[in-house]
């Protein structure tokens, strides 16, 4: 699976899921942090990458308004930090749980997902 890393994750998760045979760069590794949420989604789409964010209400606008609109769109995996651990491995955890959703999911449709 091809991941972006939106900039609220941990930089390492992408280290993680390369470790665990995917292709994943987080918005820090591109100079994307910062940016806007549209930029972001561009660059996804430009490369084929999934977005992974916290940021629920902006990138489901952004999804919605790109699907009505015709133009290019990729998956969105929302996931929330507060469902996983406290105390340390939040990347350990999460990368896990995503390897574990894109084995489920190996061609996962263009919208919204919660894993």
């Amino acid at each position: 699976m091809r991941w972006l890393l939106d900039e609220m994750l941990p930089r390492t998760l992408a280290q993680q899921l390369t470790e665990l045979d995917h292709d994943a760069v987080s918005v820090h590794d591109v100079e994307l942090a910062g940016a806007a949420d549209n930029d972001v989604f561009e660059l996804a789409v430009l490369q084929e990458r999934l977005i992974v964010t916290e940021n629920f209400a902006d990138f489901a606008r952004l999804l919605d308004e790109r699907r009505v609109s015709g133009a290019p769109c990729v998956p969105v995996v929302f996931v929330r930090k507060s469902s996983f651990p406290r105390g340390g491995g939040l990347a350990t955890h999460l990368a896990k749980h995503l390897d574990r959703w894109a084995r489920d999911h190996q061609d996962p449709y263009v919208g919204p997902h919660w894993p």
